[in-house]
């Protein structure tokens, strides 16, 4: 992993920390836009998709006001499916089975030769 992937990833981890971290402060669970965001960019950095998950980062920490009232309306109709304690889980599972420094040896070779082509078809490699 290139030294640039390695900061990016470890800063990525920090501000999924950090959000989690303000729910906490909050004395709060997320609601089911921060939920969303936060399982898409757990899902993300799993799959080295580094630009998705800082997107999705940065769309939790966006003010309800602007939230787009279509994708509100979309999630009141789904139950919640995380709390804070399984999206922290979530980020230590990540961090310690897909961890891009050594998740393609440990992946089985169809799966790591699925998420290289993914990978290769969003322009996440060169």
């Amino acid at each position: 992993m290139q030294p640039m992937d390695v900061e990016r990833k470890n800063r990525l981890y920090d501000n999924f920390i950090a959000a989690l971290d303000h729910l906490d402060a909050e004395h709060r669970e997320p609601d089911r836009w921060e939920e969303e965001c936060l399982s898409y960019a757990l899902g993300a950095m799993a799959c080295g998709m580094f630009l998705v998950a800082e997107v999705e980062l940065a769309a939790f920490s966006r003010p309800v006001h602007e939230r787009s009232p279509g994708a509100l309306a979309a999630l009141a109709s789904k139950p919640p499916r995380f709390n804070k304690d399984m999206l922290r889980h979530g980020l230590d599972y990540v961090r310690q089975h897909y961890d891009q420094s050594h998740a393609s040896a440990d992946m089985p070779p169809a799966l790591a030769a699925g998420r290289h082509d993914l990978q290769l078809s969003l322009g996440l490699l060169p």
